[in-house]
């Protein structure tokens, strides 16, 4: 079905990540192109195919470009409907709270830790600010509406692996770096589910090459920052 789909992403980036884990996950054939923002003439480039200089981008077969990862993984959804792995799930009612648990995953999990790390490369005396401590209360209220769902779920919508798991794998990775989750008993065992499954395993990999080099440099935690933005 897919003959020339490109994907421009960073191996390291959540965002690219997800995309990845939802094109593994169904199979799909498609081109990586690894973008490196942080070389101005591969910035300069990539800008006219995405002129909000963020990643990931997916063209598509008919020369479609689309933007945000969400929307990328619907796409490749939608147009796999043969396949017998869905992201999305047909019942309206329960694609409704896959779509709602990937916004609380992005908006309330992801957003808390970027708050986290930012506030962690601040100097000591300026950390905490009231922002801060307002996104990281949320952020415990997300990962504790998380781990109520996961009381008898092996993937957060259900039995069957979502875009809701494509979002969560990369972001609760990450969120390690700057908030100790481990009270949370389901969230715990379900991130070790994540981790065991072959399209995340794969793509963690290939993310953990990048923060390897990543970690070489001195402007590491200003560069991981930035990626996440991106």
């Amino acid at each position: 079905m897919f003959t020339d789909m490109k994907l421009y992403y960073a191996p390291a980036s959540s965002y690219s990540q997800r995309v990845l884990i939802a094109l593994y996950e169904q199979e799909i054939d498609f081109t990586p192109i690894e973008v490196n923002l942080f070389d101005p003439e591969a910035r300069s480039q990539y800008l006219q195919i995405n002129p909000f200089g963020k990643i990931p981008t997916l063209t598509t077969d008919e020369g479609e470009v689309l933007h945000e990862a969400c929307i990328i993984i619907e796409y490749l959804d939608r147009c796999s409907k043969g396949s017998q792995q869905r992201l999305i799930p047909e019942d309206p009612k329960l694609a409704l709270e896959v779509r709602m648990l990937e916004r609380i995953i992005d908006i309330y999990v992801n957003g808390g830790r970027e708050a986290l790390f930012t506030d962690s490369q601040r100097p000591p005396e300026e950390r905490g600010n009231k922002s801060v401590l307002k996104a990281q209360r949320l952020l415990e209220t997300a990962c504790t509406v998380l781990n109520e769902k996961l009381v008898d779920r092996t993937w957060l919508a259900g039995e069957e692996f979502s875009l809701a798991d494509c979002a969560a794998a990369p972001t609760l990775a990450y969120l390690r770096m700057v908030y100790n989750y481990k009270h949370f008993l389901n969230l715990m065992a379900y991130i070790k589910r994540l981790e065991s499954r072959a399209s995340v395993t794969k793509v963690f990999l290939s993310g953990r090459e990048q923060m390897t080099q990543m970690l070489s440099t001195l402007s590491y935690p200003l560069e991981l920052l930035a990626l996440e933005k991106l």
